[in-house]
């Protein structure tokens, strides 16, 4: 068989198969050129907007009522004061200037660790792996919030040094373990 009528008929397979919906999008493409060479295309990489951290100038608890009203299409400046509330809209914070913005490559869905707590991991990617253990290993008990949409998601004390490149986040309910996980993984 000539080469350009094997190209035309891989190429036929490869466009009925995507037509057809046979060709789940989650799995890698491989194309065969006339020199049964295949070239591997990987699957797209899920986009999450970075992840603004902050640091925690001071907190105290509040009512819903007593919160700032925040505006996820116009978010503070990264270089100024930031006075909002958490997402329960319990803890009233005034931020510092953002310290870095951690790059997101994956948010796992809410796991339960009891009966009263769910975690949602982050997994960073390297550059911010780096940065991050970097940061945490200089800030040993700094308290620090990570932001989205001006409202504060989690506001841990950095304890140990984080190497691992994911950070572990904590709410009370399966609902707000729900709200975080599809905060932390928004596209930009």
């Amino acid at each position: 068989m000539p080469a350009t009528t094997t190209v035309r008929l891989t190429s036929a397979i490869l466009v009925g198969a995507l037509a057809c919906g046979c060709h789940s999008a989650q799995h890698a493409a491989t194309l065969t050129t006339s020199t049964s060479t295949a070239v591997s295309v990987p699957p797209p990489v899920p986009r999450i907007a970075p992840l603004p951290v902050r640091p925690v100038e001071k907190s105290q608890p509040t009512s819903p009522e007593k919160c700032p009203a925040t505006n996820p299409a116009a978010p503070a400046p990264p270089d100024s004061v930031l006075v909002t509330c958490d997402l329960a809209r319990t803890t009233r914070y005034t931020l510092g200037p953002e310290t870095m913005r951690l790059g997101l490559t994956h948010v796992d869905a809410p796991k339960p660790l009891t009966a009263d707590f769910f975690q949602v991991i982050l997994t960073m990617d390297p550059a911010s792996e780096t940065a991050w253990a970097a940061f945490t290993a200089a800030h040993l008990h700094a308290h620090i919030a990570f932001i989205r949409d001006d409202l504060v998601l989690e506001a841990p004390m950095i304890e140990d040094q984080v190497s691992s490149g994911q950070i572990a986040l904590t709410t009370q309910t399966a609902a707000a373990a729900a709200q975080l996980a599809q905060l932390a993984g928004r596209p930009p």
